[in-house]
């Protein structure tokens, strides 16, 4: 045997392999110090196989393991030659190619990307040439079975052909065709689809001839009994998306723009489909995180053009953006956010496709009031990481719109507040930008033009989003002396011509008149929100409009009257503003909404009998009636003064007035019925209106 050549000793092995196999299963090899011949072949063989490695050839080191290891690497050799045998035969009787030949020829793809061993991937394009079949006929056949074929036998040939493509020395040229890959990207679309639900005459349990419900196969997905589906593993999606993310690395799309079109189309859709089959559960986000990793591939230089790609990308993760609830959504946010913000800083492409987004989201934004939402929440994320000078120029934008149609005035008015309350330093103060000239001034006085426009709807969206930004800015002393100097807030309800606050009092005492009770509504919650800031009582024109309201036909915005015109009387005690409360409010007491009633009580127990009672005035008014009953009337008024604080008398005098007193006593008996720290005070302040003298 030692004087035979190589290819006697190959030949050698290959035809006696099994009979080795069988005899060193029974030889003992502990009892000899001589090689026997089945030893020597066995020691041929593995110096065949690996002829750098070092052998001791003593017979005790000879293990039966390595013995049947060696022979079932040739039995495994001679399957795989029956494999590839099967597969030529089955490209040339039959397109596209069957599921038994494309499991056995990804057994032997999964063993070569395993071994990293091209040696059988290349005996199988021999037996292709042998056969005169080209490889682009077995990729023809392939992207056929990914047509044509079920689900599951259609995303075993998208794996095949992913496998293809990452073999060792692999023909990535010729193996790659547009054709195939769109047929790929169509096989991952149809695997992630949900299944058809059965009908509810379908699941009648007693009914013959009616389908049976589908059984729920790993992943969520449901399967009906009979369907070629019964065999889908959710398993096999992730094998491909993690496959197609390292062909990405081989293939560039850049000359083929209208495969990388199709792939971001294709993972846009697959994180909406695969919150159907998966659920909004781990395998979700596994699912995320490599839509993630393919999308971040695709927009590397060696695709194309980065900004071509990063608007190709941006545009199919718009509809997803949009939608309502969905952790697509979120997904998508995310990957703009963290991810295209992170590479925009190394390209200026990428940078310029990000900053042009949120105005891309605006022209495509929806008119109804959830989506529009949702697209308002999106572009203020987007824009919160960009540099001020973006910020400014996009505010700038927003300016513009509000002289658009009108779903994009809409969609100004609700960008406003959002804008001004996520960003930073809107009023320039931390940029060396003068007051008057920062996006945050000019988006308030765009806000205030709103307030009149010729829709409704926006005149109240607008009204409202104003009310809550003064709320928002009043907490804050620097804001808040920039919302008195530059709206007039410091005067509502008073007109001063060399103000802007003097557009706005007027604006307000329209709009609480205006025909839209939504209007109404608004306008009165603004007024109570600008009471706070205000450094004077609004003028009596105002007032008597706030008290017009409280006698409003609806309840709504009788209750916003009674929230504004209560919320002037809390922080002003002028003689105006009590008047209009006390012939306003009181009188609400025989409303015939419940609700208000018992607000109204509640506010006459706090700005009224909570005052009269820290004030002392119990006592007071036992004296004021014996004082008066002496004649001692102008006496009397000049100890009032001097004993009462300001603004409690003025509540008395009104509260003595005829129109007054009756709804007062009746508040007062409503609230001496319910058993709590005001019942002593307001029996006693009844039984006082109840003496002659002491109005008299």
């Amino acid at each position: 045997m030692s004087g035979g050549s190589e290819d006697n000793d190959n030949f050698l092995c290959l035809t006696k392999v099994n009979y080795a196999k069988s005899q060193i299963a029974k030889s003992t090899l502990r009892s000899t110090r001589v090689l026997s011949p089945i030893d020597f072949l066995y020691i041929r063989i593995e110096k065949h196989i690996n002829p750098s490695k070092l052998y001791t050839f003593d017979p005790k080191n000879l293990k039966l393991r390595r013995a049947s290891t060696m022979a079932s690497k040739f039995s495994g050799r001679f399957s795989m030659e029956d494999a590839i045998e099967r597969i030529v035969n089955d490209l040339e009787t039959q397109t596209p190619m069957s599921e038994s030949a494309l499991k056995d020829l990804q057994t032997l793809l999964d063993h070569t990307l395993k071994t990293n061993d091209p040696i059988d991937i290349e005996d199988f394009y021999e037996g292709l040439s042998s056969r005169n079949l080209s490889p682009t006929s077995l990729i023809n056949s392939i992207a056929s079975t990914m047509d044509s074929s079920p689900s599951s036998v259609s995303l075993l040939a998208s794996k095949v052909y992913l496998s293809l493509l990452l073999t060792p020395n692999s023909p990535v040229f010729t193996l790659f065709t547009p054709m195939a890959f769109l047929s790929l990207l169509r096989s991952i679309r149809q695997g992630f689809k949900a299944p058809s639900s059965v009908s509810p005459d379908e699941s009648g349990s007693n009914s013959q001839g009616k389908k049976k419900r589908g059984r729920v196969r790993k992943g969520g997905r449901n399967v009906r009994d009979g369907e070629n589906e019964s065999e889908f593993d959710v398993r096999i999606l992730f094998i491909v998306l993690d496959r197609l993310k390292l062909v990405l690395s081989l293939v560039h799309l850049g000359r083929f723009p209208d495969c990388l079109k199709s792939l971001v189309q294709t993972i846009a859709e697959i994180a909406v489909k695969a919150v159907d089959l998966c659920g909004n559960s781990g395998i979700y986000g596994r699912f995320c995180e490599l839509c993630n990793q393919i999308l971040s591939e695709v927009l590397k230089s060696e695709h194309g053009d980065q900004g071509i790609s990063a608007v190709e990308v941006l545009k199919s993760l718009t509809p997803l953006i949009l939608l309502v609830k969905s952790p697509a959504r979120t997904l998508s946010l995310e990957f703009v956010v963290n991810r295209m913000m992170r590479l925009a800083i190394e390209s200026n492409d990428i940078k310029k496709a990000v900053l042009n987004f949120p105005k891309y989201i605006v022209q495509k934004a929806p008119e109804k009031a959830e989506p529009r939402a949702a697209a308002v929440e999106a572009i203020v994320e987007i824009v919160k990481f960009m540099d001020f000078e973006d910020q400014n120029e996009f505010a700038s934008y927003v300016v513009k719109m509000s002289q658009g149609k009108a779903h994009l005035r809409l969609l100004a008015v609700d960008l406003i507040p959002a804008l001004m309350m996520s960003l930073k330093d809107p009023f320039g103060w931390d940029s060396n930008v003068e007051v008057e000239s920062s996006w945050g001034l000019s988006c308030l006085e765009l806000l205030i033009q709103r307030c009149s426009d010729a829709t409704a709807g926006i005149r109240a969206r607008a009204l409202t989003n104003l009310a809550q930004l003064v709320g928002f800015f009043s907490g804050n002393d620097k804001s808040k002396s920039v919302l008195k100097k530059f709206m007039g807030f410091d005067s509502v309800g008073n007109d001063v011509s060399d103000k802007p606050g003097s557009v706005m009092n007027s604006i307000l005492k329209k709009r609480c008149m205006d025909e839209k009770a939504a209007v109404r509504k608004a306008a009165l919650l603004v007024i109570s929100k600008l009471a706070s800031l205000s450094d004077s009582a609004p003028d009596e024109d105002f007032l008597k409009t706030l008290g017009m309201a409280c006698s409003d036909p609806l309840v709504s915005i009788r209750k916003a009257a009674i929230s504004a015109l209560s919320e002037a009387f809390r922080i002003f005690t002028e003689g105006s503003v009590v008047k209009e409360w006390l012939h306003s409010i009181p009188r609400l007491i025989t409303d015939n909404e419940s609700s208000i009633q018992e607000e109204c009580e509640n506010l006459f127990l706090e700005l009224v009998l909570n005052r009269i009672s820290r004030s002392g005035s119990s006592n007071l008014l036992n004296h004021a009636s014996e004082d008066n009953s002496n004649g001692k009337a102008a006496a009397l008024e000049m100890k009032m003064e001097l004993l009462y604080p300001q603004g409690v008398l003025g509540i008395l005098r009104e509260i003595c007035d005829g129109e007054v007193t009756p709804w007062v006593k009746k508040i007062c008996t409503n609230l001496g019925k319910k058993k709590n720290s005001s019942l002593r005070l307001s029996l006693h302040f009844k039984r006082s209106l109840s003496r002659p003298n002491l109005c008299g």
